[in-house]
C-alpha cells in the first residue's frame, strides 16, 4: 500500500534534496504519507544510526496513532519468520511515541513520534537536540 501513496512518487527526489540541504520544508496534502512514510525513508536511508528521527504532531491522539501505525508498517514488511514476535517491533520498539505524562519509547526505537510540546520541553534541557539525527 506504501507504493500507492504520492510521497512514494517524489522517494528518490526528495531523499536528494533532504542530502543537499541542512533544513527543507515538506508541503502535501493531508494523506500523501509525509508524516508515515517520510520517517520510515529516512531510516531506511541510514538517517538513524547517529540519532533518532523526530516527528512532531501537534496532539497526543495524533502522535499515539501514527506511531501505532508505521510501527504496524514496518512489522508488516519485516516478517522473517519468528522476528515479527519481537519486542522491537512493537510499539515503543523501533517507533514510539512521547507526549506529556507518557513516554513510549526505549533504547531500541529508532523513530519517535512527539507532539510539540515534549519536543519543546527536550529542547529546554539540550538546546542542540543531540539525541536526534
Amino acid at each position: 500500500q506504501r507504493e500507492y501513496l504520492p510521497v512514494f512518487t517524489v522517494r528518490d527526489k526528495l531523499l536528494d534534496v533532504i542530502r543537499e540541504n541542512s533544513v527543507i520544508i515538506v508541503v502535501g496534502e493531508t494523506g500523501s504519507g509525509k508524516t508515515t512514510q517520510l520517517t520510515q525513508y529516512l531510516m531506511e536511508e541510514g538517517y538513524c544510526q547517529y540519532g533518532i528521527i523526530g516527528c512532531t504532531q501537534p496532539r497526543r491522539v495524533a502522535a499515539m496513532s501514527v506511531a501505532k501505525r508505521v510501527s504496524e508498517e514496518i512489522a508488516a514488511t519485516n516478517k522473517n519468520g519468528n522476528d515479527t514476535q519481537s519486542s522491537k517491533f512493537n510499539l515503543g520498539g523501533i517507533v514510539g511515541y512521547s507526549i506529556r505524562f507518557e513516554d513510549v519509547t526505549s533504547e531500541h526505537t529508532k523513530i519517535k513520534y512527539c507532539t510539540d510540546g515534549v519536543l519543546l520541553r527536550e529542547s529546554l534541557k539540550d538546546p542542540e537536540l543531540n539525541r536526534y539525527s
